[in-house]
């Protein structure tokens, strides 16, 4: 038997993660969230759980003042990560001082009494901002079986 992940409409998605819908589609058609799940005209947009991630970092950036094109590209580095290490229940956002953040699993990050002697990705790691994966993969899977109980016809 496979295992089967929850979908969810973009109006769904929306509502478990406190973002309005309309103003999503307007960042997407901006191109402010490169990873937003493809669709094609008169076709839901459907969400997995790793979507989900993306979507909640993104609308949490925004919500911290982070400019849109900068929080969706932060937002989807992440989520990549995650989708490519499921098993792993951080996620560290590696800032360097000559390229853009890369996200990596938090394991794979040096200490940082080291960083004064070693190098990351080629380059000196600046800072590291660490985010908690595992807690949000059960947050979203806890709010999406809430909303499957109450979809309705408009979903």
């Amino acid at each position: 038997m496979t295992d089967i992940k929850p979908r969810l409409t973009t109006k769904a998605a929306c509502r478990i993660v406190g973002f309005d819908r309309d103003r999503f589609n307007e960042q997407v058609a901006a191109g402010n969230f490169p990873c937003a799940p493809a669709t094609v005209p008169g076709r839901a947009r459907l969400f997995e759980p790793d979507d989900m991630i993306a979507l909640y970092l993104f609308r949490e950036f925004l919500d911290e003042g982070t400019d849109a094109k900068t929080a969706g590209k932060l937002a989807c580095e992440i989520a990549h990560c995650a989708r490519f290490h499921p098993d792993e229940p951080t996620i560290a956002l590696v800032y360097t001082y000559f390229h853009t953040p890369q996200a990596f699993p938090a394991s794979a990050v040096p200490d940082s009494s080291t960083w004064d002697e070693v190098f990351f990705s080629g380059t000196d790691i600046r800072k590291v901002l660490t985010y908690r994966i595992g807690k949000l993969r059960t947050m979203i899977a806890h709010w999406t079986e809430e909303e499957r109980n109450v979809i309705g016809e408009d979903d």
